[in-house]
């Protein structure tokens, strides 16, 4: 191997003049390395500024959330309320409707029974009207027979008279 490898470098430099170099550009690395850490520090310090500015805002929205929350909280005690007393008229309704339901039930009784006593008034309206027909026919009858019997004992009563004249005649 031969020795003389490193004297045949481009640079033409010192040896301490290209490690100063080198040295000089791991400074400038550093130095832009530090500037970017600078940068982001100096982000890290907005960042942690607005954070502050929420948390100052959120004690400053505490009372309000406090008041939200106290206020959904008392709905929520309302619509239980609310369901409570409506459990209470959705019992009421339940018993209302049972009763209903009977009343209906004795009218559709009381309606069949109705319907019932309409069809037994038209059957006895029917007997009546028969009976008053049969009636009249009878009496009819029964004047015409009377009648009948006047006339015939008017003619016998006449026939009497005329015989009773014929023997007072033959008397006298």
């Amino acid at each position: 191997m031969n020795e003389d490898q490193t004297r045949e470098l481009p640079d033409k430099r010192s040896f301490e003049e290209r490690v100063f170099a080198r040295f000089d550009t791991i400074d400038a690395r550093f130095n832009s390395v530090d500037a970017r850490f600078d940068a982001i520090d100096a982000r890290f310090e907005t960042v942690d500024a607005r954070l502050e500015k929420l948390e100052a805002r959120a004690y400053d929205t505490k009372p309000i959330w406090q008041k939200a929350l106290a206020a959904i909280m008392q709905t929520g005690l309302e619509v239980g309320e609310i369901k409570a007393k409506v459990s209470v008229i959705e019992t009421k309704v339940a018993v209302i409707e049972t009763k209903v339901a009977v009343i209906e039930t004795k009218v559709g009784v009381i309606e069949t029974e109705v319907a019932g006593m309409k069809i037994d008034y038209e059957g006895i309206r029917n007997e009546l009207t028969e009976m008053r027909r049969d009636l009249k026919y009878k009496v009819k009858k029964s004047i015409d027979l009377i009648l009948q019997f006047l006339v015939e004992g008017r003619t016998d009563l006449s026939d009497a008279e005329d015989r009773i004249k014929q023997l007072e005649t033959k008397l006298a």
